[in-house]
């Protein structure tokens, strides 16, 4: 066989490979069908198809909303601590209480008080870069806008769950506002800093060192929710880098305790803040 005829042979037998490979997927069993079904999360609104969305909204209607900025926690942790932490604590309630959690909404303000976007802009505040915040008027439309839309989509119930302290003030003083009441629609706002403060401080009258941004009760939440995104080797460098802005100023001890970060402890903090929250969710849902 020639050079020619070698290639004219490969390139029918590839096509034909590649038909019976479509024929082969075209013709795949029911089981194969259902497989990726299967994969998707019941309770997440991107990853459910309409008939599941109303099934499950007719089971429970609750909606979580879990909120979070991209903030610098220092060296040793990704940048997604809040969204993720709130995320977290969301998909735990919602296997307790039912419901559906909607997308990380990744807005939030800095500050306490929450900044305005003026005190955003102004170059005086020191928001931690490369944390990324958004101004306390936005955040505050954006987060009513949306419930009022959840609200007018037919959920009853609505937990609104910072997992940034600034945003977990600023759904606190809007529940207040609102009555707890958007368009019909019973919501609760705030965040596991403050729904969970009676247990963290108990904790931290055993263990005064672990509590704080960003030190090491925040960083075993971080590990129990992706061990890859801390690295506790960073600690050291803390204070000598000029990219952390929030923790160089720690004392050496403290610095030394988030070196016994460790996910047993944030799974006990991402538990709890769960079975609260399920709890908040069905009590808005009987009132």
């Amino acid at each position: 066989m020639n050079a020619f005829d070698y290639q004219a042979t490969r390139r029918r037998f590839l096509a034909a490979s590649a038909l019976a490979a479509v024929t082969s997927a075209g013709a795949a069993s029911p089981a194969e069908d259902a497989a990726p079904a299967a994969k998707r999360h019941p309770h997440k609104y991107e990853e459910l198809l309409p008939e599941e969305f109303y099934e499950e909204q007719r089971r429970a209607p609750i909606i979580y909303l879990p909120i979070g900025a991209p903030e610098e926690h220092g060296l040793q942790s990704v940048l997604a601590v809040d969204p993720w932490t709130a995320y977290e604590a969301c998909l735990r309630a919602v296997a307790i209480s039912g419901g559906i959690v909607y997308p990380i909404i990744p807005f939030a303000p800095a500050g306490l008080p929450p900044w305005s976007r003026e005190q955003l802009r102004d170059g005086t505040h020191d928001a931690a870069p490369p944390s990324c915040f958004i101004s306390v008027e936005l955040c505050r439309s954006l987060y009513i806008e949306l419930m009022e839309s959840l609200a007018d989509l037919g959920f009853k119930s609505c937990i609104a769950c910072s997992g940034h302290y600034p945003g977990d003030v600023l759904l606190q003083e809007m529940q207040k506002e609102l009555q707890g009441t958007v368009r019909g629609m019973k919501f609760w706002g705030g965040g596991p800093a403050s729904l969970l403060r009676d247990a963290t401080d108990k904790l931290e009258e055993k263990q005064p060192l672990i509590g704080g941004h960003g030190m090491m009760l925040e960083t075993s939440i971080v590990r129990a929710l992706h061990e890859h995104w801390v690295d506790l080797s960073r600690v050291e460098r803390i204070k000598d880098s000029p990219i952390s802005h929030q923790l160089k100023n720690q004392s050496s001890e403290r610095l030394a305790a988030i070196r016994t970060a460790n996910a047993e402890l944030g799974n006990w903090f991402l538990n709890l803040a769960a079975e609260r929250l399920a709890e908040l969710a069905v009590q808005l849902l009987k009132s």
